[in-house]
């Protein structure tokens, strides 16, 4: 017959061996290949920006900005984005804006003067958020003077 501390040191050894089974599985159902969004289109960078997962929406806004031109073609997309729940998709988002305002020359379209009215209104809590959006704002007052 076992004695109390076989019997016990058995036990956490069991234990042990579940939890490291349990750490696998979880590791291996989040192991999903990573995506290389610079091999990306424009279009398939917008149709992400509304994936559920925030680092897919703030990968896909990151990659669009850097692409000279990209984000004009997006700017309904990421006018949606300044209301996103992740703080920092919306951080990316106003980045991009001010890069799409350096690029854009007035007059702008509709589309970028809607983004404009929304940027102005922005209330976001943020204060990195409100910074990007003074940011972009400036670079539109400046190209209007």
């Amino acid at each position: 017959m076992k004695s109390e501390s076989e019997t016990l040191s058995l036990d956490l050894r069991a234990m042990m061996y579940r939890y490291c089974f349990l750490l696998l599985l979880l590791v291996g159902c989040n192991s999903a290949p990573q995506i290389d969004y610079t091999t990306l289109t424009v279009d398939q960078l917008r149709s992400k920006m509304t994936d559920s997962d925030p680092n897919v929406r703030w990968q896909s806004v990151f990659e669009l900005e850097r692409r000279e031109g990209g984000g004009i073609q997006a700017v309904k997309e990421l006018t949606a984005l300044l209301d996103d729940k992740n703080v920092e998709v919306r951080r990316v988002t106003t980045q991009a804006f001010a890069g799409i305002f350096m690029e854009a020359k007035p007059p702008y379209s509709k589309d970028l003067k809607q983004a404009i009215v929304v940027l102005k209104n922005n209330q976001d809590a943020d204060e990195v958020v409100r910074s990007g959006v003074r940011i972009a704002l400036g670079i539109v007052e400046s190209k209007q003077k």
